[in-house]
């Protein structure tokens, strides 16, 4: 068995689908969808051999990451990655992430947000088919979720994040992370002045030193 085997599986039984969902540019682990105001991530995250002993899995089997990034809400955490002239955030970049959960069941592991693939292959096929069937069900509805600035906005105004319902990223009320999210999805949706104390709040906290000086001119702007 090599990792190469899953690589092609994924390649040849779920890129298409991802495709006729309109991603568009891919990766051996990774999709990217490029929709009004925002970009769509897919990612199938293996693990390495330390993870894989702690989770009980092989090194074959892999979790499906989900991320939607806003590329008008600045980026806190240095430069997002370009290829072919667009942007290709990770998953694990974006504001608002997920996981889908596999609906077989499979004794050898029982976290159902890992899809178990043994050693000499032999469930591959079968992980492959239930990979499809939870993309086709599942990835809209999540997605749609997050879809416009409003409905992040919502989010970041009422709800808490929750691993188990499959939306995180966030961070809690009142945290740093979010008060900056919430801050510029204002900004950009024009509420200038529901903006600024949310910008003030993150510039206060000291956790965004490397983007200080944006944060300083669009809460001036926004005064």
């Amino acid at each position: 068995m090599d990792s190469k085997i899953v690589n092609k599986g994924l390649r040849t039984e779920v890129r298409p689908l991802l495709e006729t969902l309109g991603f568009s540019q891919f990766t051996s682990r990774s999709a990217w969808r490029y929709a009004d105001r925002r970009i769509d991530v897919v990612n199938f995250q293996s693990f390495n051999a330390y993870n894989a002993g702690v989770l009980g899995v092989t090194t074959y089997s892999f979790a499906l990451n989900l991320g939607c990034f806003y590329p008008e809400i600045p980026y806190s955490d240095g430069e997002i990655k370009m290829r072919a002239g667009a942007l290709r955030p990770e998953e694990y970049s974006c504001p608002f992430r997920g996981r889908l959960r596999r609906s077989i069941p499979q004794s050898e592991c029982d976290d159902r947000s890992i899809w178990y693939v043994d050693e000499g292959g032999r469930c591959l096929a079968k992980v492959l088919h239930d990979v499809r069937m939870v993309i086709a069900r599942d990835l809209p509805h999540w997605f749609d979720r997050v879809a416009t600035r409003d409905a992040a906005l919502a989010i970041l105004l009422t709800e808490e994040e929750q691993m188990e319902d499959g939306l995180w990223g966030f961070g809690r009320m009142d945290s740093p992370h979010r008060n900056y999210l919430t801050g510029y999805f204002e900004l950009t949706r024009g509420n200038v002045a529901l903006a600024q104390p949310y910008l003030k709040a993150a510039l206060a906290s000291g956790c965004y030193e490397h983007v200080k000086s944006r944060l300083e001119a669009d809460i001036a702007a926004a005064g």
